[in-house]
């Protein structure tokens, strides 16, 4: 009777029971908020915005060629030697010959104004469409990234919710082998059990021990990762919720097109691009218009205290156009016309490139997903016969058939079935997460 006693002490003492790590008081971060953190303070993210933002100011500098262009002028000359003009002799009786004389005075100073205006120049409106075009990519490239911090965040948050759990599991089992572990310190010294049913505890708490520090460190390093991508300063105390993530794959619509993928949108945008560069570089050979004016005063004084004298100073205005047409420039322009051709036609190969990938990608993501979910039934399953063969092997402790030593192995084994359970499941909401990211639906974990 004792004897039995004793046997339903210890088997008490191996039930687990699991309890949540979360203390009351502790802050809980929720998935939402550690992708709105990220969308915030990112510093990845942050480059890429001004990324942006240095795109619009290059459509403005591309705009400005096209407007008016004013400059003011100013100049002072000191002539130590008067330039020297050769004129007909016929001025001073010396016909038939070239006479040098010179013409000018030792102090020049001219101040005015410049004006200039494009008219024309298919150059110029290709080069702000190329900007346009530019900025746009810029714009998709910025939605790219967040939308891959969103993908690489909820990967880190679902991987660290799963390690919480596995590390509890493992708390309770190492606080039920170290009670267990001192009541057969008791036992063994009463003559109750042999020694090598306690040195088989010490075995398990040390393997379970080992298991749960290399557990807890990489969990630590995830952890640590997941703060640096939201912005979270590393010495600041954070908890994940116990609430596993539902990433909504059950409500999202399969589209095999990818046309509202990101990268896809880009590939177009870039065929787009090189387009509009070939209609730059073509219109290099097109001929261009510009306007320009000027009006300036001017003296010309022999004596630096005659400039400011009204009297000396004289007014020059003019108003004219100018027409510019390309005749040779050595190939030039035809050389960089084919490279554009060649840059369109990559263009379009990658981007057909992309879509096989696509599918691909897709394909397999489906596949692994499938995979998974038959992998978790079965350990499900597994777990299921596992936990039966502890009760069973329980019942046949209490009847003497099995050793205290068939108990432990049984429990490690439901432990090792449980453990291999969680990370299947881990396993397809990471494969969903990945199908979700590929179908252009990944910002859906921010509503």
């Amino acid at each position: 009777m004792k004897t039995n006693k004793i046997r339903t002490s210890l088997l008490v003492l191996l039930i687990p029971v699991i309890t949540s790590g979360q203390q009351a008081g502790d802050s809980v971060l929720s998935l939402r908020k550690c992708i709105q953190m990220c969308m915030t303070n990112n510093l990845s993210l942050k480059q890429a915005y001004l990324e942006t933002i240095k795109s619009r100011h290059q459509i403005q500098e591309a705009k400005s060629e096209g407007l008016p262009q004013i400059s003011g002028l100013a100049s002072f000359s000191d002539y130590f030697d008067i330039p020297v003009n050769m004129v007909s002799g016929d001025i001073v009786g010396q016909p038939g010959t070239m006479v040098p004389i010179r013409l000018g005075t030792k102090y020049n100073v001219i101040a005015g104004i410049q004006a200039g205006q494009m008219i024309y120049n298919a150059s110029y409106f290709a080069s702000v469409n190329l900007f346009r075009k530019g900025c746009e990519i810029s714009d998709l490239s910025l939605e790219q990234q967040k939308e891959e911090m969103v993908f690489r965040i909820a990967q880190l948050y679902i991987l660290v919710q799963t390690m919480n759990r596995q590390i509890i599991l493992l708390d309770t089992n190492l606080s039920s082998f170290r009670k267990l572990y001192a009541y057969s310190q008791q036992h063994l010294r009463n003559g109750l059990i042999c020694k090598a049913e306690s040195d088989r505890i010490t075995v398990v708490i040390n393997n379970t021990e080992a298991e749960r520090d290399g557990l807890v460190l990489k969990r630590n390093q995830q952890l640590n990762m997941l703060k640096y991508l939201a912005g979270i300063g590393q010495t600041r105390k954070i908890k994940l919720s116990d609430d596993m993530v539902d990433v909504g794959f059950s409500r999202i619509q399969i589209d095999t097109t990818f046309e509202n993928l990101t990268e896809m949108k880009i590939m177009k945008q870039k065929e787009k691009f090189a387009e509009i560069n070939l209609r730059y570089m073509k219109a290099g050979s097109s001929p261009s218009l510009s306007g320009f004016a000027e009006y300036s005063f001017q003296a010309q004084v022999e004596q630096m205290d005659e400039i400011n004298k009204g009297s000396n100073w004289y007014t020059t205005s003019y108003i004219g156009i100018r027409l510019s047409v390309p005749v040779f420039e050595g190939n030039r322009i035809k050389g960089k016309i084919n490279q554009s051709r060649v840059a369109l036609e990559q263009s379009r190969l990658a981007q057909r490139d992309l879509q096989g990938s696509l599918v691909i990608q897709f394909e397999n993501a489906m596949e692994t997903l499938l995979n998974n979910q038959l992998t978790e039934f079965r350990l499900k399953t597994n777990l299921e016969l596992a936990g039966n063969v502890v009760s069973v092997t329980e019942d046949q402790y209490h009847q003497g058939i099995k050793t205290f030593t068939d108990v432990l192995n049984a429990r490690s084994e439901y432990n090792t079935s449980y453990l291999s359970w969680l990370n299947s499941k881990l396993q397809i909401d990471l494969s969903q997460l990945e199908i979700i990211k590929l179908n252009g639906t990944i910002n859906s974990l921010l509503l």
